[in-house]
């Protein structure tokens, strides 16, 4: 005989659906089953709901997931003792933990500008302390935006890999070797100059000789040198391009030089091609011209070069915690490509990357649509040639 069904109202009430009650059942479902798993519809089942329901509570997805980062950052505790810089590293250290529990969030505010109020007091909390530190409001900023991204890289890697000593102790030599970069930069080399162009040296633009393949290893060689300064002595002790590999690109006609007055080089570029697109395989300038825009002018010769062959877009890869590399791209107008989109060419230099030892810092691909790209001007950068 079957059993007589179960009355509605014999059944066990549920509790109240509330805006508190979704973030905990999404929470849930990331943390059980992956982010990949938490749908609106997964959501209103694990509640016994229509998903319709649950739109009175979130707008959408990405409104339950922002909503849940939110619900998240407000766990984080905020350290009180110690100087400003291990109050910084506590701070960092609790939000890469508490972000790593939960698969896939830490990406959700990746790159975004905090709207949640819990999201804005880390930002506030960060710049408090940057500014005890040293560092004028506008500086401070602007490295809280790196902060926040390698909150967001080694929260991804714990909460794919787990937490380990080992990943504890590389996310601390990162933040603090991103702490002496940000502090060693020269104050204002972070900002946009929105006021007044820099004085240019020398120029302009011209291709590079094979007599000055020496004086380019030089100048690839002192440029290393500032990454010393922020601990990562095996790059600055690597060694430059062979000779080879730069006669190669001087005789192919993609290897330019900026010259001083005495037409000295003192930076340089060579331009390969990966995917069919033209890629920034090297550009380095003597660091005792730091400032005067040499990298910026040599980079707007290599997209005017591509521009006037019909392509359409530059690549790069580069480290994207160190203040002259990705923050210095992005500024320019590069925007980082997600692991998982890139073409086979570039996950074919990045995996030569890897074997080669670089991605002990965080390290990505960059690319830039040359119809947007804003130029310095035309002082200065000559005519395309050849």
């Amino acid at each position: 005989m079957n059993a007589a069904p179960v009355s509605r109202r014999a059944r066990p009430a549920k509790p109240p659906l509330s805006r508190e009650l979704v973030i905990e059942t999404g929470l849930r479902i990331l943390d059980t089953d992956g982010c990949a798993a938490l749908t609106m519809r997964r959501v209103a089942q694990e509640l016994d709901t229509g998903a319709a329901s649950l739109y009175v509570y979130v707008a959408h997805r990405d409104d339950l997931m922002t909503a849940m980062l939110d619900h998240v950052l407000a766990q984080i505790p905020v350290p009180t003792s110690g100087d400003w810089r291990g109050r910084l590293t506590a701070l960092v250290d609790a939000a890469i933990e508490a972000l790593g529990r939960h698969d896939g969030l830490a990406l959700v505010g990746f790159g975004r500008t905090p709207t949640t109020d819990h999201a804005r007091a880390l930002v506030e909390r960060l710049v408090v302390l940057l500014r005890e530190g040293g560092l004028d409001g506008e500086t401070a900023g602007w490295a809280v935006r790196l902060i926040q991204r390698h909150i967001a890289a080694e929260a991804v890697e714990q909460a794919a890999r787990g937490a380990t000593q080992d990943s504890l102790d590389r996310g601390r030599w990162a933040l603090n070797a991103l702490l002496n970069g940000i502090l060693a930069t020269p104050r204002g080399e972070g900002r946009v100059r929105t006021q007044q162009r820099p004085v240019v040296t020398g120029g302009p633009v011209r291709p590079a000789r094979e007599d000055e393949i020496g004086a380019l290893q030089e100048i690839e060689v002192r440029a290393g040198a500032p990454f010393a300064q922020v601990g990562m002595i095996a790059v600055a002790d690597d060694e430059p391009p062979s000779r080879e590999m730069l006669r190669a690109f001087i005789i192919a006609g993609r290897a330019w030089v900026w010259p001083d007055e005495h037409d000295r080089p003192i930076g340089y570029l060579v331009l390969d091609f990966v995917d069919g697109v033209p890629h920034i395989e090297q550009v380095s300038v003597d660091p005792a011209y730091a400032g005067a825009r040499i990298g910026k002018r040599l980079i707007d010769y290599a997209v005017r070069w591509s521009k006037d062959r019909g392509l359409h877009q530059i690549t790069l890869t580069t480290f994207t915690q160190v203040p002259w590399n990705g923050p210095y791209y992005e500024r320019l107008g590069f925007a980082y490509i997600a692991a998982a989109d890139e073409p086979p060419g570039l996950r074919a230099i990045r995996a030569t990357e890897l074997a080669h030892g670089l991605d002990e810092w965080p390290r990505a691909s960059m690319r830039a649509e040359l119809a947007s790209w804003v130029f310095d001007g035309t002082g200065g950068v000559g005519r395309t040639i050849g």
